[in-house]
């Protein structure tokens, strides 16, 4: 089959690769979309990150792997000890594939599991004609979800998971700070649970299209306005109840802390790439709360169903599809599309 393969820092290769075998618990995907993710960018700049150098204790799996882990696909065969799922069923992948048997497991938190193997990183992924992965990992899609909304299950289950860390409330205010895949699907997210206004803040002006069309009661361009004076003005000097960082940045978590009111929660999604330092008293004094999130627990069913009924919308973040073979120059492109571009697809076996 032809896959995208990861070798290095910036040693990317479309490429023959062999298929890998159908195992017990495992089913063989035809891989229909794949989304194109700013992690797997960061991988080919300064990797490997998070993609295994050595091989990985359950999977054995490390470099040269396939990437991809925000994908759809079509189900072409069984593994033994299968019987949830059958030839043709239309699925996403949950990419966390933990043991299903540790502690941290049996308490829901999968991406905690101490053996857990992330599918695109720790195993191979959806950059390639088939993948081969855990039925465990397979979510039914619902008639009304195409397998290129699919694709976008992923990261709409991130977001959705920091929404419901930060426990947030019908009726509050809340503010998204960064208006990329993560903050536009967080946007969704609150949107859908009941928060009264949801205001993005975002330096790229390009993004307050997608914003305002998916829900945001303002979206405020920080280059031309003072993003925490018109967050006052709008809560008539109270701040907002939530915040949510989505850019890994020490900007972008400043700014977020000032405008949450005292008593206030800030949850960040963003990866930071490097330690940053704040004043901790801004948050001590106020009695703010600080909560953190990373990917996702049982999200995956509850975005399909929310993807069926339109209460979250996938294809509005869909802005550029490429074919297999062209992956590996949008990849290295990824920058250059960065300011107009939400969420980027390859579409395989379309």
């Amino acid at each position: 089959m032809k896959a995208l393969v990861y070798y290095g820092t910036k040693d990317l290769r479309y490429e023959d690769f062999a298929e890998p075998t159908v195992t017990p618990g495992d089913v063989r995907l035809r891989v229909k979309s794949s989304g194109l993710c700013h992690t797997d960018f960061n991988e080919y700049l300064n990797g490997p990150l998070y993609v295994a150098s050595t091989p990985h204790s359950r999977t054995g799996r490390s470099v040269p792997l396939v990437l991809g882990h925000e994908f759809s696909g079509e189900v072409v065969e069984i593994g033994p000890g299968v019987t949830e799922l059958k030839i043709a069923d239309r699925v996403a992948v949950n990419a966390v594939d933990c043991c299903r048997k540790c502690e941290y497991c049996s308490r829901g938190l999968f991406i905690q599991c101490p053996s857990a193997a992330t599918i695109g990183f720790s195993r191979d992924g959806g950059y390639a004609d088939y993948a081969v992965v855990p039925a465990d990992c397979c979510h039914l899609l619902r008639p009304n979800v195409s397998f290129r909304a699919a694709a976008l299950v992923e990261p709409l289950s991130v977001a959705l998971h920091s929404v419901r860390r930060a426990k947030v409330e019908p009726g509050s205010r809340a503010v998204v700070v960064g208006g990329g895949t993560i903050g536009l699907c967080t946007l969704q997210a609150l949107r859908a649970c009941g928060v009264l206004d949801v205001y993005v803040i975002e330096k790229s002006a390009a993004k307050q299209r997608f914003a305002e069309a998916l829900g945001a009661s303002e979206f405020i361009h920080t280059p031309q306005a003072d993003a925490r004076q018109r967050i006052v003005d709008l809560t008539r000097g109270m701040g907002v109840d939530f915040a949510f960082e989505c850019v890994g940045a020490g900007l972008a978590l400043e700014t977020a802390i000032s405008v949450t009111r005292p008593g206030g929660t800030v949850c960040l999604s963003g990866v930071v790439p490097h330690p940053i330092e704040f004043n901790w008293n801004n948050v001590l004094s106020k009695e703010k709360t600080i909560t953190t999130t990373i990917a996702y627990s049982d999200e995956f069913p509850i975005v399909i169903a929310m993807l069926n009924d339109g209460r979250l919308k996938a294809e509005p973040l869909i802005t550029r599809t490429f074919p297999l073979p062209e992956a590996l120059s949008a990849l290295e492109r990824f920058e250059e599309f960065g300011s107009s571009n939400i969420k980027m697809l390859i579409e395989v076996n379309s």
